[in-house]
């Protein structure tokens, strides 16, 4: 009966040590699959952070580049203004030097007529 009892004390106790064994093999599987989740997790993080940052670039770059395209328009919108300017104050000089010039030929014409 005692070799009865210390065989079933020892089959229990090595069913404790095996169970307890599984319990703490799991817990360290838990601790690992946790630590894997967390470094998942952090690299996911990581890729959205650096998602949204290339997002924040591209859109500042386009920003950017309308506003570098709004100033060429505007440049080019001056630069039509002058240029018609210019051309309207060389149309004008050249209708005063037309004007002189008649206004010249027509005083010799009667000085001519004049002195003749």
């Amino acid at each position: 009966m005692k070799a009865l009892v210390g065989g079933v004390l020892i089959l229990a106790m090595l069913a404790a040590g095996t169970a307890f064994a599984y319990v703490v093999d799991d817990s360290d599987w838990c601790w690992r699959m946790r630590a894997v989740a967390r470094e998942r997790a952090l690299e996911a993080r990581e890729r959205t952070r650096e998602a949204r940052e290339m997002a924040r670039e591209q859109i500042t770059a386009a920003k950017r580049e309308a506003a570098r395209a709004r100033y060429e328009v505007r440049r080019e919108a001056s630069q039509a203004r002058m240029d018609f300017a210019r051309e309207q104050r060389d149309i004008l000089r050249e209708q005063m030097r037309t004007r002189r010039e008649i206004l010249r030929d027509v005083q010799r014409e009667l000085r001519r007529d004049w002195v003749h």
